[in-house]
């Protein structure tokens, strides 16, 4: 048969496709197939298909031409064909009838493909499939990656501007505060000196019975006894006031401006011990303080604010326990960075409170016991640092704070 009837797709696949006439005998065979058999389509032609097949396939082979012819297609024939000098070649094959034209008889035309050729395929569709799911893996990691740099940069940007407005607030705030703490001291001072005034009358007027009395008329009538009273709770009070709003104008401007001075390779173990002597001595007796310190190199860190970020941390485990509990500290490294952590058994927070933990002026202690802004400057001051600042925390089961710092 002429291959110029054959189409060319045919022709040129690298599936073994023949033409078999209805004795079961060669009549075409593509490059393919001639590759396989190891023979010229010239040496096969006009032989049957059988002599191709090892001895346990020939019967085989027979039995699916005449199937074929029989039923009109056959589907997934297991054949082995011997190789010279290598090893048999197992083929699976489809075949159909075909006719050259209505007049003539049928023959049966197979497609096959040979199992180490599928396995192959299949091997590079795994390999595929991994490089593909590797990708993907990467892809959502970067994906989530960039959605970490994204709300890192919006907080960045967030806390850059309200940087720049406590700033501003605390200076506007800080002149006219001064003011108001001079005037109070000054006040305090004067009142001692009116109140040795008052004695004094009394005293002068004390041999005269009736100015005696027309004084302690007028005191009545003015109720000076509690005037006294009222400013000697007043005045402390005013001061106290003025004294919390200084610290939250220093805690603002150090949100603000924080000290970028102090850089050095410095021994972190030391400050944490250091700063636990100091949180212990505002603990209560029931609150147990642990040290676990596991050997750290020298860190390039500005120490004072370390330490500061350390403390803030202890305070919060302190009143998180509420009197009677634990509280772990512990550091170690992890190949070029070093980990802080402070455990309490305290309280603990949800999920909806860790979201805003460390946004400026967000505390969960009571009205007037907390500025809001001690996470968010440790957090600052963290980050400047090339670090991070952790929390996993659960209602009941207390906090974790972890502080991952690079050791250069």
């Amino acid at each position: 048969m002429s291959s110029t009837l054959i189409d060319p797709a045919i022709t040129q696949t690298r599936l073994p496709f023949l033409l078999l006439d209805a004795q079961g005998c060669f009549v075409y065979l593509n490059p393919a197939a001639e590759a396989l058999f190891a023979q010229p389509t010239s040496a096969l032609l006009g032989h049957p298909f059988a002599e191709v097949v090892d001895a346990y396939s020939q019967e085989k082979a027979s039995i699916l031409v005449e199937e074929t012819l029989t039923e009109g297609i056959t589907y997934d024939w297991e054949l082995n064909h011997p190789r010279p000098n290598a090893a048999p070649t197992l083929v699976t094959y489809t075949a159909w009838v075909w006719h050259t034209s209505p007049a003539a008889a049928p023959g049966v035309a197979l497609i096959g493909r040979p199992l180490d050729a599928a396995l192959s395929l299949a091997s590079q569709l795994a390999s595929t499939n991994q490089q593909l799911e590797g990708a993907l893996l990467q892809l959502e990691r970067t994906h989530a990656a960039l959605k970490e740099t994204q709300v890192q940069l919006v907080r960045s940007e967030k806390m850059r501007a309200l940087g720049q407005l406590v700033a501003g607030v605390a200076h506007e705030v800080n002149t006219p505060l001064a003011f108001v703490a001079n005037n109070l001291e000054f006040l305090q001072s004067s009142l001692e000196t009116l109140r040795q005034l008052h004695q004094s009358y009394h005293d002068l007027l004390a041999h005269n019975p009736d100015l005696v009395r027309q004084q302690q008329d007028l005191d009545a009538q003015a109720e000076a006894e509690q005037i006294w009273a009222d400013l000697d709770d007043i005045l402390p009070e005013s001061r106290e006031g003025v004294t919390r709003i200084a610290t939250i104008v220093k805690a603002l401007r150090t949100f603000a401006r924080p000290d970028e001075t102090g850089i050095i390779a410095a021994d972190l173990n030391s400050g944490l011990t250091s700063t636990v002597r100091i949180a212990r001595s505002s603990a209560p007796v029931g609150l147990k303080i642990y040290e676990e310190y596991g050997p750290l190199p020298k860190v390039v860190c500005n120490p004072s604010q370390i330490n500061q970020v350390v403390l803030n941390l202890l305070t919060n485990a302190i009143q998180a326990v509420q009197g009677s509990g634990e509280i772990h500290i512990s550091s170690q490294q992890h190949d070029q960075q070093v980990e802080i952590c402070v455990v309490d058994t305290g309280v603990g927070m949800d999920a909806a409170t860790l979201a805003h933990l460390g946004e400026p002026f967000f505390t969960t202690r009571a009205v007037g016991t907390g500025t809001g802004l001690g996470i968010a400057i440790s957090r600052g001051i963290i980050e400047r640092h090339g670090g991070k600042l952790e929390f996993q925390s659960s209602p009941g089961q207390g906090t974790t704070a972890r502080i991952v710092l690079p050791v250069g």
